[in-house]
């Protein structure tokens, strides 16, 4: 064969050699540089993200501070970011501090309040007991209007001691400290406290003793179930009957107060746990309709809820479920 074709051969065959190293060089090169920009935007994001994050996170702990930031630091989404959370700490530092002087300016006219209801209800305790030294009819007379005196001191003194639970609520001030206990604790003032005003109506109120425990805070449980017994007797005609019971369940337990009373039409149920709401039908009769509200909201602070099942005419029940276990509060 001619030496030259075969030179012309060799000398392609390694050009074209050459120019596959070269092309797979620059293939690698190319492969390279797209790995190292993925893996550096990846970086970058997870970065952002954890800025964004540990921001939402100090906010929603309440440890948010302000900072300044640049746009040659963080990026234009981060520093609105930052804008939107010290617009939003100092609404939330505000909104605190009118709650604290609202709570402050209840708290001084529920003091100021009970001084002179005290006096009402003493002074016509004395006028009551000087009236035994009147004759009959005078007597009646006067009875009749230190009755109403007295009546009207306690009404006002029923809408100061609404004021000051329903301010507890609007400004957080209800802490519930949950914990595992006997639902008897609650029955036992339950009866206690009811028995001789439902016996004053010919009511039969019927609590069974119970075993059960639940995760609950004795105080406020007692507040929250004795404002829905309190309605249950009060809108339960003379000889009805109002009934507590307890039912256990897997994970909760389950306290209906259960009457034969007036019951809620099904177009008002919706608005009953409403604050300040009443029905029509019983505007006639004392309250301010925040007992409910109340009660909805102790349960909600302890992990539970209430639910209603009522029927105009025939009466209501009201279902608290209480979880059987305490649950961590973060």
């Amino acid at each position: 064969m001619d030496k030259n074709l075969i030179s012309s051969i060799m000398g392609e065959t390694m050009d074209m050699k050459m120019w596959m190293v070269v092309s797979a060089a620059l293939v690698v090169l190319m492969f390279c540089i797209c790995v190292s920009q993925i893996i550096f935007f990846m970086k970058r994001e997870k970065k952002f993200a954890g800025r964004i994050q540990r921001m939402l996170d100090d906010a929603i702990a309440g440890k948010f501070q302000e900072k300044h930031s640049d746009e040659s630091q963080i990026s234009v989404i981060e520093n609105d970011m930052w804008r939107y959370l010290c617009d939003h700490e100092a609404a939330v530092r505000k909104l605190a501090k009118e709650q604290g002087q609202m709570q402050e300016q209840i708290s001084d006219i529920s003091h100021q309040a009970v001084i002179p209801i005290a006096n009402i209800v003493l002074y016509s305790q004395l006028l009551e007991e000087w009236t035994e030294t009147l004759d009959v009819e005078e007597k009646r007379e006067i009875k009749d209007e230190i009755a109403a005196i007295r009546e009207q001191a306690e009404t006002l003194d029923f809408l100061i001691e609404s004021l000051v639970k329903l301010s507890r609520l609007e400004t957080g001030i209800i802490h519930v400290n949950i914990r595992r206990q006997p639902l008897q604790l609650i029955l036992d003032v339950i009866k206690k406290q009811f028995q001789v005003i439902a016996a004053q109506k010919e009511i039969q109120l019927a609590v069974p003793d119970t075993e059960e425990t639940a995760a609950f805070d004795r105080k406020w449980t007692t507040e929250a179930v004795a404002n829905i017994v309190d309605n249950a007797i009060k809108y339960t005609p003379y000889g009805g009957s109002v009934t507590v019971r307890v039912l256990p369940y897997l994970s909760f337990v389950r306290v209906d107060i259960a009457d034969n009373g007036i019951g809620i039409p099904e177009t008002e149920q919706a608005n009953v746990f409403s604050r300040f709401y009443r029905s029509k039908s019983v505007s006639d009769r004392p309250g301010v309709g925040i007992g409910l509200y109340l009660a909805r909201e102790v349960m909600k602070a302890q992990n539970g809820y209430i639910k209603l099942s009522s029927e105009a005419g025939k009466g209501s029940t009201f279902s608290m479920f209480f979880m059987k276990e305490e649950i961590s509060q973060k």
